[in-house]
């Protein structure tokens, strides 16, 4: 009996085998593809990082950058200024918005540091500007 069915049987596990490889193959396909941008994205990242080290390696500029905040605004809205190692601590009051837009979009935007801290508060006209970053 089992010899008449023997063809059968040969093409079910055929189509068994032929089955279970399509699947292997869209498993195996879709894992690559996850990889491939979890790889990319990790790529992209060290590229980010070495980017910065370059900017932030020994730049003995960003102090003399910072203090050029200072001669901007004026000692009379200088609450707290203070510059330690590689971190600074800022605190401006009674900014008009020109000098808020200046300090902020201006100069800071073109120092290489960590921004930990940023804080604006407005009243009425005046602007304070809590500042803590570190390089």
């Amino acid at each position: 009996m089992l010899r008449r069915y023997q063809n059968e049987a040969m093409l079910l596990v055929a189509l068994l085998l032929l089955l279970g490889a399509m699947i292997f193959k869209t498993y195996s396909h879709s894992q690559l593809e996850t990889k491939s941008l979890e790889a990319s994205k990790t790529t992209s990242k060290i590229e980010d990082i070495a980017t910065m080290k370059k900017l932030w390696q020994n730049n003995k500029e960003i102090p003399q950058k910072l203090k050029s905040i200072k001669s901007t605004v004026g000692a009379s809205k200088i609450n707290k200024f203070k510059i330690e190692k590689k971190k600074a601590d800022i605190i401006l009051v009674n900014l008009n918005g020109t000098q808020l837009n200046k300090i902020i979009g201006k100069q800071l935007a073109s120092i290489p540091i960590q921004i930990v801290n940023m804080s604006v508060e407005r009243s009425g006209e005046s602007y304070r500007l809590e500042l803590l970053c570190k390089w």
